[in-house]
């Protein structure tokens, strides 16, 4: 009988309670909107973005030039030749025997040898 009595009032308090943290919250979140608005509606500035330097002896020379240009600059100085074509079946040379000898299983493979890709 005193829970029945009781019960409503205690209800009451606890909803009024309830309502005043809802609210409260509310207040927080409508001002938590505001501030966010605020920053949303400053454009940020986009910068270009810079080329990487090249991290090479003389890296600087070539830096921002054109990698076809630099391929002519190249060929003027007999730096790069064209080469003549040449077929798999001109490379000569006899089996590497000592290669054979040195590959381990356990180890990774050694690079073959002239007559080994023949």
């Amino acid at each position: 009988m005193a829970r029945d009595a009781v019960e409503p009032m205690v209800r009451k308090k606890k909803e009024k309670i309830v309502d005043k943290m809802i609210e409260q919250e509310l207040k927080n979140m409508m001002v938590l909107a505001k501030i966010k608005q605020k920053k949303k509606k400053r454009p940020k500035k986009k910068k270009p973005k810079k080329p990487k330097k090249i991290k090479l002896p003389g890296g600087k020379a070539i830096f921002g030039r054109d990698e076809y240009d630099l391929l002519v600059e190249l060929i003027q100085h007999n730096i790069v030749k064209k080469l003549p074509v040449t077929k798999l079946t001109d490379f000569l040379g006899e089996f590497n025997y000592i290669h054979s000898m040195l590959d381990d299983i356990k180890e990774a493979p050694y690079d073959p040898s002239m007559a080994l890709i023949r």
